[in-house]
Order: structure tokens, then C-alpha cells, then sequence
């Protein structure tokens, strides 16, 4: 195929597109090409094989020949073009293209994302503080306290018919949001006083009487975080069938033994320390982490294509196991939820091409036993066959992404080790305030 008339415009810092032109003569010998195709297999009444005249055939398959023929052309010009301009396309071309005529030239454009240009002179004079790691014995407590409550036995109140703050209540719930249908759940336990449910239900239910009837109204503000309730007044008819007092086991060593996996209480205590200072410790890191990440944003501003965007909100709805409220109307709802996830998919992308580009700026490139060692330690965590998961990392798809990943973890730790890293200073406000950057 003769190389394409082509002219390439700037759409925006990420975007691009390509205006082509396939000539007359290129065009009308596919046109003639996929004919000569069609007249050798088809089969018409009163004419033998191969013998169908041109505009019998035209009469029949032309709009198909037509389609296939444009499909064809497009494709191959496009790909030499983006050659030609040696353009890093990433997602899929927005094509807009003319009827495809015979004897006239094929003109069409293309718009395309292409992967940023990131210029990163240095990797010095970055600096990131490490917030202060405490844990109190308020910390500890809190987390034992949430043992306790998760294996709180609950028994029956017979000698009082009033709700006291802390009764766990059973009741019949009808929910009535407008513009959707009721929907009704029987058995649902609430802890009177805690406030979790939305309206703080729980709340109004203290102090109310064993088998009362309530009708309780709520107004959700614009900004709500669940799309379906956004600005929306919601009511709640409940009826309050049961009334039971929830009892916490001893804090003793029998309690650590039998809901803690340690012989005493002191050693649970030890093991809940333990766990949120390594939790407290990865919350430093990170936060060093998105520090030097915001620094070196700063230092090389680019566009982020929309299409990589678009593709990593899909990704995360697929992983969010959404489940759209009864009477919610499908497209409007997960258009709403997109719109929400698109800040965090764009940050994740930005993050993922800067680390690309100090990979590349470092020479970073993972080795064969790297990839190696990153797929054992895969069905490691796993725990599945190290055979099956190298079998699975041999699809090349797979492993280009395995391979990009272990890039971009070298590169962060590339980051790290060539700053600065000072500790935080000021009160525990400003070490909470760093360590949530």
C-alpha cells in the first residue's frame, strides 16, 4: 500500500489528530481487489460461479464490500501514519471518516491519546518529611476494645420495655426514598445510640418504648457520598419489635486465649502494639512516598490522557462489587459513580507514567530472574502452584504488565533513596497532617 497524504494537529498536551488521505488509484484497487474476492465465492441465481456481472454484484454486496474495504483502508493507513509520526497512541483512534466512493480518495481523521512527553532532568533536591510514629496505650485500647465488641453474646431484656443507649434492638425497617419504590427489610439490628446508620437512626431510638411505631424523615445533602441519596429526603418507618443487652466477655487471659491466639493478656496487648506500629510505620512510608510524588508532579506538569483515565474508572468499578440500589436507574447511577472515581483513576494514572519516566530516566529494566522471583513470590502470597502462576505470566500481555509493575516499584524506591527524608516537626498535629498528604 502507497504511503497516505497525512498532516498531524496538536488537539491538547495529550492529544492528537491525524487528518489522511488515501488516493484514488489505492482506493479503487481494494474496491476492485475485494470485487474479485466476492465474484469468486458468490453464488447467484442464473449465473454460474465467478460469472456474476459487476453491477449485479454491486446490487447485492456493494454496501458490504464498501464497509470492509474502508475498514481495511483505514486500518493500514492509520498505523502507517502513526508510524510515520512515531506517536505512542494509547487507547483505541476516534475515527471520523467519508462515504468511501469509488474512483474519489479516501479522507478521513483520527483523534488519538498519546503517552506524555516527561522531561526529568534530576532526581535531586527532593525532600520529604517522616511523620512521628506513636502508639498510645489508647491506641491499644481501642483495638481491644473492638476484640471485645466483636464477640460481645447478647441476651434478652425482660426487665425494662424502654430502649437505653447501647441495646442492640431488632426491627422492621421501610425505607421510602423519592422517586423509587419502598423497600422493606425485616430483622435488622441496630445498636441504639450509635449514630452509624444514615440519619443517625440509632440515635432517635433511645428512649423509645419496646413495640413502638416511628416515622422518621431525613434530607441527604447534595454532596452526599452515595450518588443514589444525593440530595434526596429519605423516610423511615420503623417498627421496634425487640429490646437486648449486649455483654462483653472479661478482659482477662482466658479472654486472649480464646479470642486473642495469646496465652495472656499481656502478650495480646504486646501483639495489638506490635501490629499498629508496623500499620503506623506503612502509613509513613507512604505518606514519604506521595510527598516526593507531589514534589516531582510539580517539577513536570503534563496532560494525563483521558482514555488511560476512562480505562482505569472501568477498572475500578469492575473491582468496587457495586450494588445499584433497588429502583435506581442503571446508567445514571454508575455515570454518577464514574464521576466520582474519575479523581482517584487520574491520580493512579500520573502516578504510573511519572514512575515510568524515572524508570526510564534511571535506565531501570527489571531482569528476567527479577520477573522471575516477582512471579514465585506472586503464588507464594497466593498460595497457589508456582508452576500454574509462571505457566499464567507466560502470556505475553501478562508479563509486560508484571514487568511494567516491578519498573515502577524500583523507580519509587530509586525516588526515596535519593531524597532527603527528614523527620516531621511541630506538634501531632502536623505529623497527622503529613502523615495524610
Amino acid at each position: 500500500m502507497e504511503p497516505a497524504k497525512v498532516t498531524l494537529e496538536e488537539v491538547s498536551g495529550s492529544r492528537r489528530r491525524l487528518r489522511v488521505e488515501v488516493a484514488a488509484p489505492e482506493v479503487q484497487a481494494e474496491i476492485d481487489r475485494a470485487f474479485a474476492q466476492v465474484r469468486r465465492h458468490a453464488r447467484l441465481p442464473g449465473f454460474r460461479p465467478g460469472k456474476a456481472p459487476q453491477q449485479v454484484l454491486e446490487r447485492h454486496f456493494g454496501e458490504q464490500v464498501r464497509r470492509e474495504v474502508l475498514g481495511k483502508l483505514v486500518e493500514a493507513s492509520f498505523h502507517q501514519a502513526v508510524d510515520a509520526h512515531k506517536l505512542r497512541v494509547v487507547g483505541a483512534p476516534e475515527i471520523d471518516a467519508d462515504v468511501l466512493m469509488p474512483g474519489e480518495p479516501l479522507r478521513y481523521s483520527a483523534t488519538v491519546d498519546i503517552r506524555p512527553e516527561i522531561v526529568i532532568d534530576t532526581l535531586e533536591g527532593l525532600e520529604a518529611q517522616r511523620p512521628e510514629v506513636t502508639v498510645t496505650e489508647e491506641n491499644v485500647d481501642a483495638v481491644i476494645a473492638s476484640l471485645r465488641e466483636a464477640v460481645a453474646q447478647l441476651r434478652p431484656v425482660d426487665d425494662r420495655t424502654i430502649v437505653e443507649a447501647g441495646d442492640i434492638v431488632t426491627v422492621n425497617l421501610t425505607t421510602r426514598l423519592e422517586g423509587a419504590e419502598p423497600v422493606r427489610r425485616e430483622g435488622v439490628l441496630l445498636e441504639a445510640g450509635a449514630g452509624s446508620f444514615p440519619g443517625a437512626l440509632e440515635r432517635q431510638l433511645v428512649g423509645q418504648p419496646r413495640g413502638a411505631r416511628l416515622r422518621l424523615e431525613v434530607s441527604y445533602p447534595s454532596d452526599h457520598a452515595n450518588p443514589q441519596l444525593a440530595g434526596k429526603t429519605a423516610t423511615f418507618d420503623v417498627e421496634l419489635l425487640d429490646i437486648r443487652a449486649k455483654e462483653l466477655p472479661p478482659l482477662d487471659d482466658d479472654f486472649a486465649r480464646d479470642h486473642g491466639r495469646c496465652d495472656t493478656l499481656a502478650e495480646l496487648r504486646q501483639r495489638v502494639r506490635d501490629d499498629l506500629e508496623r500499620h503506623a510505620l506503612q502509613r509513613a512510608e507512604e505518606s514519604i512516598r506521595e510527598q516526593l510524588l507531589a514534589q516531582l508532579a510539580a517539577r513536570c506538569p503534563f496532560e494525563v490522557p483521558q482514555s488511560l483515565v476512562q480505562r482505569r474508572v472501568e477498572t475500578l468499578l469492575s473491582m468496587s462489587e457495586v450494588q445499584i440500589p433497588a429502583g435506581a436507574d442503571r446508567t445514571e447511577f454508575l455515570g454518577r459513580l464514574a464521576a466520582q472515581l474519575a479523581p482517584r483513576a487520574e491520580r493512579e494514572v500520573r502516578i504510573e507514567l511519572l514512575l515510568d519516566a524515572v524508570a526510564a530516566h534511571e535506565g531501570i529494566e527489571p531482569s528476567e530472574e527479577e520477573v522471575r522471583a516477582e512471579i514465585d513470590e506472586i503464588a507464594a502470597r497466593e498460595s497457589q502452584a508456582p508452576a500454574r502462576v509462571r505457566s499464567l505470566y507466560e502470556r505475553p500481555e501478562l508479563r509486560h504488565v508484571l514487568r511494567a509493575q516491578l519498573a515502577r516499584r524500583q523507580a519509587m524506591e530509586r525516588l526515596v533513596a535519593r531524597a532527603r527524608i527528614v523527620p516531621a516537626t511541630g506538634d501531632a498535629e502536623v505529623a497527622r497532617e503529613n502523615q495524610s498528604r
